[in-house]
């Protein structure tokens, strides 16, 4: 309170020359008044001397300055200084200072004390030796400067304020009250001083005087809502709620709009458990663009927790509620549109929570968690062509993260660029560390990548590689099996890689495809025979493993029933040169 700023200069007095410059204080710590006499050993070189002591003095100074600070240099360049003129004051006083910055509490408060016993006068003085004292807590010894400071310089309320918050540390608490009652006396009614004083009767709990005070206060100004909301809060504290309730109705005849008590509101009614009370409070503070958007933030996210762990409850409506305020008071806040898409994807709304990711993305590049759910609503909507755009993106802002690869090789795969998929995901897997099962997809997607690319060789090790993680992986028993058996390569270990699949999972069509159309590369037709017709029999009718059938069945000189079931498959879907051949010669052309 009260404080004021000061500029000074020191004056080196040696030999009639007077040497000015500016100290090495702050602004606000320089001394008032500091002489420094140098006395030489010989007359001859005391103006060398003197020349020597203000250039160590000087650059002692600088290095003691906060931007450049080098203390052991400045301890340097003082200790030259003491050769010269070992009885300085000031310089007394800069080793202090260089000390106590150093944590040599011993030496910086010996250093203090002299300078503050050569000239008791000079408040920069008393304050150092003050600091030292505080900074190991020796509070007696400090409270006895600051009793002197507060006598030698009434005029001077900082000190008074410093003496009273000291006084209340060490328990002497009615000596503190007595200097804000003697502050307020001099200058009025002050919120500080009144906070202060209310600060040291609740230490003491002497409560009905902490009223009183905030009455005063209240009273004092009565077009401040703050000071009604000081006794509110003191209210609540003391279970008075009528009371409390009777401070907010008056802040809001002074101030309606206020954000803030519309928040005490509703913590007002929760302690009631007047819910619907307190939440038409909150909705009011969440419409007001003068609440801070954090606690908007930290709100709506509080009720995002509670509605994903009570989902029969009212948090999900109410916090939904609170998001459309949040997004359309703030629309450019990134954070205020993400915690509304997480709580549209928490109700299932996946494509308007897409639009709020993008939002939050397009306006906050350096979250990774808003990228990334965005890629995931990208892909769970199967949006491949944003899911390209916006996971190459992502991969450029957070390159060391493998998750945007992956959706990068994903919507390349389904975009029919295969070589471009095969890059993102040989890429990302360099980033993938511990996380085996993100590392199975990585290998996965690769081997279907590179298969599609025509790279048979890096799709197989690929293969190879997922089966290290997990040998008993169905899809990639299955898809790897497959893709040998289309090449008509490795059909034993083909028919073994599918045999398992079919092992571990029953029933599956299109594993029971895939160990058939193995079977019939091994020319075993009757076998492969047993496997087609069972998989072409299951669920609806699907183009590849129909035209499979019909295959086998032509080479099993069922030439009309082959007919029937290539139609079929031309009726589901079937559109390869090979299937319409088939047709229109009525025949297999190997």
């Amino acid at each position: 309170m009260f404080k004021e700023a000061k500029y000074f200069f020191i004056a080196l007095t040696v030999t009639g020359l007077v040497v000015f410059f500016t100290s090495c204080k702050s602004k606000k710590e320089t001394p008032a008044r500091t002489g420094i006499k140098v006395v030489a050993d010989e007359k001859p070189s005391a103006q060398v001397n003197e020349a020597k002591f203000t250039s160590y003095f000087i650059e002692g100074c600088a290095a003691l300055q906060p931007q450049k600070q080098n203390l052991p240099e400045a301890l340097r360049l003082f200790t030259e200084c003491k050769k010269i003129a070992p009885n300085s004051a000031a310089l007394k006083y800069e080793l202090g200072k260089t000390y106590k910055l150093m944590g040599a509490y011993e030496l910086a408060i010996q250093n203090a004390k002299a300078s503050a016993e050569a000239d008791p006068k000079n408040e920069w003085y008393q304050l150092l030796l003050i600091d030292c004292y505080v900074s190991l807590k020796q509070y007696n010894q400090s409270i006895k400067l600051r009793e002197l400071l507060v006598k030698n310089f009434p005029g001077k309320t900082e000190f008074q304020e410093d003496l009273a918050i000291e006084y209340s540390i060490i328990g002497e608490y009615d000596k503190s009250y007595k200097i804000y009652n003697e502050l307020e006396k001099t200058y009025g009614i002050n919120e500080q001083i009144t906070l202060n004083k209310i600060k040291l009767l609740k230490s003491q709990k002497k409560f009905k005087e902490t009223e009183e005070e905030l009455l005063r206060l209240a009273n004092y100004n009565k077009t401040e809502p703050r000071y009604l909301a000081y006794l509110a809060d003191f209210y609540i504290e003391q279970r008075q709620m009528d009371k409390a309730k009777e401070m907010y109705d008056k802040i809001l005849l002074v101030d309606p709009n206020n954000p803030s008590i519309n928040l005490a509101l509703h913590d007002y009614y929760s302690a009631q458990g007047k819910d619907n009370e307190a939440y038409d409070c909150l909705k009011k503070a969440f419409q007001n663009p003068d609440l801070e958007v954090d606690y908007k933030i930290d709100a709506a996210r509080y009720y995002l927790a509670r509605a994903e762990k009570q989902s029969e409850s009212d948090f999900y409506p109410r916090g939904i509620e609170l998001c459309e305020l949040l997004v359309k008071v703030h629309p450019k806040e990134a954070r205020g549109n993400e915690v509304y898409a997480d709580f549209l994807l928490l109700g299932g709304k996946t494509k308007e929570a897409a639009k709020y990711y993008y939002l939050a993305a397009a306006g906050e590049t350096v979250d990774y968690r808003v990228w990334s759910q965005l890629l995931f609503t990208d892909s769970e909507l199967k949006q491949y062509d944003s899911l390209e755009h916006h996971s190459a993106k992502a991969m450029d802002l957070f390159p060391s993260q493998a998750v945007p690869y992956f959706f990068n090789g994903v919507a390349n795969m389904q975009l029919k660029n295969h070589k471009k998929a095969a890059q993102s995901l040989k890429d990302g897997l360099e980033f993938v560390s511990d996380n085996k099962s993100l590392m199975m997809d990585f290998y996965t997607n690769l081997g279907d990548a590179y298969n599609y690319g025509k790279e048979y060789t890096k799709s197989d090790k690929a293969f190879d590689d997922a089966l290290k993680i997990d040998a008993d992986n169905t899809y990639v028993l299955n898809n790897y099996a497959y893709y040998l058996s289309l090449r008509n390569e490795s059909l034993e270990k083909a028919e073994k890689l599918s045999r398992k699949a079919n092992e571990l999972v029953h029933d599956n069509r299109n594993y029971m495809d895939t160990y058939g159309w193995i079977l019939y590369q091994q020319k075993k037709y009757k076998e492969a025979e047993e496997w087609l017709a069972r998989a072409a029999k299951m669920g609806p009718a699907k183009a590849d493993i129909l035209e499979h059938y019909g295959d086998v069945l032509y080479k099993l000189n069922k030439p009309d029933e082959a007919y029937s079931q290539w139609i079929q498959a031309k009726q589901a879907g079937g559109y390869s040169e090979a299937l319409n051949n088939k047709i229109k010669l009525k025949k297999l052309n190997d």
